[in-house]
């Protein structure tokens, strides 16, 4: 099934990676830090609603700073977001930003006020893209890109509440990215498409229980734990991990920082005895519970998938290493008896010769 969320992140070569909002991200290659990383707000039509946004330049000398309004809209179904120049949009010119441009100090929180104004005429949604760039030699447009590389932003999401919206989610994947493990993790895939016209933060869990009825829950894990959203017409994938198993393979590391081999991450079985009662073995059952409102109730949404837990590397290596030892235990005692059955016959025959 696939799956599309936003809420925000960081703007860089025209992609933003949108999440709930946090307290604040820093665009890789950037030296600004801003505050929330993204803003859902609920803005009446014919109505104004001020939000404050924050900016922290990270460098040793003071710059400054320009800010611009764009659009966005989903990219993908990894929660990125594509951002556009409003384009004679005139949802664009909704927005007024103050300071429009500033001198920002380093290490300092600038405030930056963005005011939405609706008129009486907007419905369902709307998703700006505030961008603040710093004024330096390497902060200039790209051939291909509608952002400045080096520059942040902030994604904020307009609801106007309007009584023609329509809520609704589908569960498009339900996955298990192997049907047989040897060891955990388990890793599940949710996608989710939003068939509706206001964007949505989906949420649930997926329950793990070695039988299908799920009367003995073994696990329990969270599904958009960031509550991402999924705008109107688009997919988002989440994606959830089981990993409390015995012995369980682990990210390695060296000095803190993880090794990778043909850019891939290398793993490493880690051993815990302390952790010998959650050995994991045989079929179990995973249940998806996913749930958004439409506006009324509750809407539930579930799927269910299965898989195997078989250490067949220690399963193989036990019985073998046992034959091997038995086989080692057989040899040694034919050899002792042969050793000692012509110590016999040689001491009888030193016997015979007095």
């Amino acid at each position: 099934m696939k799956v599309t969320a936003l809420g925000i992140a960081v703007a860089v070569l025209g992609v933003v990676v949108f999440s709930a909002p946090s307290e604040a991200a820093t665009a890789s290659g950037s030296s600004l830090t801003t505050s929330p990383i993204a803003d859902n707000l609920v803005v009446t039509p014919g109505t104004s609603t001020t939000t404050t946004l924050q900016v922290m330049y990270n460098n040793l000398q003071a710059t400054q700073i320009e800010t611009k309004v764009e659009l966005f809209s989903a990219y993908g179904t990894s929660g990125e977001a594509a951002i556009t120049a409003p384009s004679g949009n005139p949802a664009g010119n909704w927005v007024t930003i103050s300071p429009s441009s500033f001198t920002a100090q380093p290490a300092v929180w600038t405030p930056v006020k963005m005011t939405i104004s609706l008129p009486a005429s907007a419905s369902l949604g709307y998703y700006y893209a505030v961008l603040f760039e710093p004024q330096l030699p390497f902060a200039t447009p790209s051939a291909n890109t509608n952002v400045i590389k080096g520059s942040n932003a902030v994604l904020v999401l307009v609801d106007t509440h309007s009584a023609n919206e329509k809520r609704q989610l589908q569960v498009t994947n339900f996955s298990v990215s192997q049907h047989l493990y040897e060891y955990l993790p388990a890793s599940f895939s949710v996608t989710v498409r939003n068939s509706g016209n206001i964007y949505m933060p989906p949420q649930g869990s997926i329950y793990i229980s070695q039988n299908s009825s799920f009367s003995s829950v073994i696990a329990t894990l969270g599904v958009n734990k960031g509550a991402g959203n999924v705008l109107p017409n688009s997919s988002r994938s989440f994606q959830s991990e089981w990993s409390n198993g015995f012995p369980v393979f682990t990210p390695k590391t060296v000095d803190g920082q993880p090794v990778s081999s043909k850019g891939k991450p290398v793993e490493q079985l880690q051993w815990n005895f302390t952790q010998l009662n959650r050995f994991r073995f045989g079929k179990y059952y995973a249940k998806l519970t996913l749930v958004y409102n439409d506006g009324t109730r509750d809407i539930p949404i579930t799927g269910v998938v299965s898989f195997w837990v078989i250490p067949w590397k220690l399963l193989i290596g036990i019985p073998l290493t046992l034959v091997i030892l038995a086989f080692i235990l057989i040899r040694t005692g034919m050899w002792l008896g042969q050793r000692n059955l012509k110590r016999k016959m040689q001491a009888s025959a030193a016997r015979g010769q007095h």
